[in-house]
């Protein structure tokens, strides 16, 4: 490798490495006081540069907190890939996102009302950052069109519609774990998927309900309507 070539590179990882521990010290700052009361002067001694050195990678204190929030959907959407098999069965790969998106809605609880700050401030949202999230939730709809493809799922179904459904469940049910201060329950997944195979599998492929099970997921669906009303 040529001299020029070989410096250009490490002088890029120094500027990625040390990117990279600004956003580590500003999610850290942002969770411990939040956005309005967390500083530049600390998010740098944190980082370990110099406050001015912040503002040659981002302008503003908004601009940094919608790099962060950035980076986490990026991470979750690679978490969310690595955890479904695309070669499994429609309901498993369900079943995966499901545990992948509960767990961290659970982990990351606090870290992902920063997105709610960074939409109540007043900026829009970068657009890299929309494309992002759209990126994470095309996880789901790439499965659920998949199974639509093998015959699993009936055709024609409004895919926006289950999307809510999956991940509105799943959020209500953090919500709820996290407020209660309770241990996961490990019905949670099961249920849902349950519920997604109930309505939306397709009876030519054996997914028909049986009665019994439309009860049990009329039992669940009546919970999730109370945990949403709670």
């Amino acid at each position: 490798m040529p001299v020029a070539r070989a410096e250009s590179s490490t002088r890029r990882e120094r500027v990625e490495v040390k990117e990279r521990a600004i956003l580590s010290a500003a999610r850290a700052a942002f969770l411990k006081h939040g956005f309005e009361r967390a500083r530049m002067a600390e998010i740098a001694r944190r980082a370990g540069v110099a406050e001015g050195t912040i503002y040659i990678y981002y302008k503003t204190k908004n601009d940094l907190l919608q790099a962060v929030v950035l980076e986490f959907w990026d991470g979750i959407t690679e978490g969310a890939a690595r955890a479904v098999d695309p070669k499994a069965g429609t309901f498993e790969q369900l079943r995966a996102l499901a545990d992948h998106h509960l767990t961290l809605m659970i982990r990351d609880r606090e870290f992902i009302e920063l997105e709610v700050i960074l939409r109540n401030s007043g900026t829009e949202p970068i657009a890299s950052e929309r494309t992002t999230m759209k990126r994470y939730v095309a996880v789901f709809d790439n499965i659920f069109r998949r199974g639509q493809d093998r015959g699993d799922l009936i055709p024609g179904a409004e895919i926006w519609m289950a999307r809510d459904l999956f991940y509105g469940a799943l959020e209500y049910s953090a919500r709820t774990i996290v407020l209660r201060g309770a241990k996961r329950p490990t019905g949670v997944v099961d249920n849902l998927v349950a519920v997604i195979r109930a309505r939306y599998g397709n009876p030519r492929n054996g997914a028909a309900p049986s009665a019994s099970l439309i009860e049990r997921m009329e039992a669940a669906v009546s919970r999730i309507e109370k945990i949403t009303k709670a």
